[in-house]
């Protein structure tokens, strides 16, 4: 890859460095690696050894997630932010990550497109010149590196097995407010976590979570860990209760998959079957107004009106302190992406009249106590609180995609059952539930 054009630096990989070299063709390659590395350093002593086994570790997980990156499918570019504050807690420091690329650059390995960010433009003279987020520096292995990794053996086919991605040792994250410039959604960066007794105990349920479902085989995806992910952990009062989604480790995850795909997941060879929360967060809110769902299967279906364009006029309301004016653009591009043709009469507000007739909790939304972050968290509680009791009851194995869980096709009533029961004790109300 030498011509590299906005599409591969915009789709780059995140290098989580989590991916430990397994097999003895990655190992050799990883040694080689060392060697080149070491020979162009011209150090005057030679390394502590704590120093050698953490720059050694460093090189296997660099290549890890480098390699991963370009022999996949759809061969892609790794990221990562160079602020030695995006190292913190991680399994590389900043000097050793720094040191082991740029010595990398220098033996013709990888090449690199360093990162930076973008000055708005300034129209009031005077103004305060401001910024906004642009990309972090990417790095791509040279035709040098990947015919290294060819003549040891690593290919598209066998590269998720030569390198392993490794349970996470930390589980729960926590990141800031997310922003809106220019229409465009920044996530939060991520915030140093602070553990108390709350977030110590969903760490110990994470870790004993992780470490039960890590003994089961996956064929057809990959499962290495679980993240729990809040956020508005810089927001005065935060105590671990806004977001708090399960989220997959790693790119390969089952969670990346599309719905046809996870149906071919099985289990130590057992089928499975996908258990999807008609309306979670709507469901939730009518638990906690002490609403009755509506009298109908699927709570999204409203006559004469289309149920996609319903569903978008809803999830956009719950995402937001009010109501909308004008249609969202991701609400927008969501529908175009799903071949959905909304008639422009269909606005934001000429729909609410309608909508709100039949989803009467929403009524008063502008003045509701719960908005999208709390919904997360309530959802995310009953979700694993699922998960852990049919760990600890039934040892059964259940995967979540964050409104829905998978189990075997043999646990599916026990689980539907457990499912149920999580939503009558934490908003007590039974949920609609649909079979995949």
């Amino acid at each position: 890859m030498t011509d590299i054009d906005l599409e591969l630096l915009t789709n780059a990989r995140y290098m989580s460095l989590m991916s430990s070299p397994a097999s003895p063709q990655a190992k050799a390659l990883v040694e080689d690696v060392i060697t080149t590395i070491t020979n162009i350093e011209k150090r005057k002593k030679a390394r502590r050894a704590k120093d050698l086994s953490t720059f050694k570790n460093g090189v296997g997980l660099i290549l890890g997630d480098l390699l991963t990156a370009a022999l996949s499918k759809e061969p892609r570019l790794s990221y990562h932010a160079m602020s030695p504050a995006a190292f913190t807690g991680g399994p590389i420091g900043f000097k050793t990550f720094n040191h082991i690329m740029n010595a990398m650059i220098e033996a013709g390995l990888i090449e690199e497109a360093v990162g930076r960010n973008f000055k708005d433009f300034v129209f009031n003279e005077g103004a305060k010149q401001t910024y906004r987020p642009g990309l972090a520096t990417r790095w791509w292995p040279t035709e040098a590196l990947l015919c290294r990794a060819s003549e040891a053996g690593l290919t598209e086919e066998t590269i998720n097995k030569d390198f392993i991605h490794q349970l996470p040792k930390k589980v729960i994250e926590v990141r800031g407010k997310s922003k809106n410039i220019r229409g465009n959604k920044i996530r939060g960066p991520r915030l140093k976590t602070n553990h108390n007794e709350i977030s110590k105990q969903m760490e110990g349920d994470l870790l004993e979570l992780n470490s039960f479902l890590a003994s089961f085989e996956l064929d057809g995806a990959i499962f290495s860990g679980f993240r729990r992910i809040f956020c508005n952990g810089d927001v005065e009062g935060f105590n671990f209760q806004w977001g708090g989604r399960l989220y997959g480790v790693g790119d390969h995850n089952y969670q990346s998959l599309k719905s046809e795909e996870r149906r071919k997941i099985k289990v130590n060879g057992d089928n499975l079957v996908e258990i999807d929360i008609n309306a979670s967060y709507l469901t939730i809110l009518y638990g906690l107004y002490g609403f009755p769902l509506p009298a109908r299967e699927d709570i999204y279906k409203i006559d004469g009106l289309p149920r996609e364009i319903v569903k978008a006029w809803i999830t956009a309301t719950l995402g937001h302190s009010g109501f909308h004016s004008k249609w969202p653009k991701e609400a927008s591009k969501e529908l175009r992406n799903a071949g959905i043709v909304r008639p422009k009469k269909m606005t934001m507000t000429s729909l609410q009249p309608l909508i709100l007739d039949y989803f009467p909790v929403l009524t008063d939304w502008n003045n509701c106590n719960y908005r999208w972050p709390e919904l997360m968290y309530i959802e995310s509680e009953i979700v694993i609180g699922t998960m852990l009791e049919l760990m600890r009851s039934y040892s059964i194995p259940c995967y979540s995609v964050h409104d829905s869980i998978i189990v075997r096709k043999k646990d599916q009533i026990t689980a539907t059952e457990v499912l149920k029961n999580q939503f009558l004790d934490k908003v007590n109300i039974e949920p609609r539930l649909k079979i995949k």
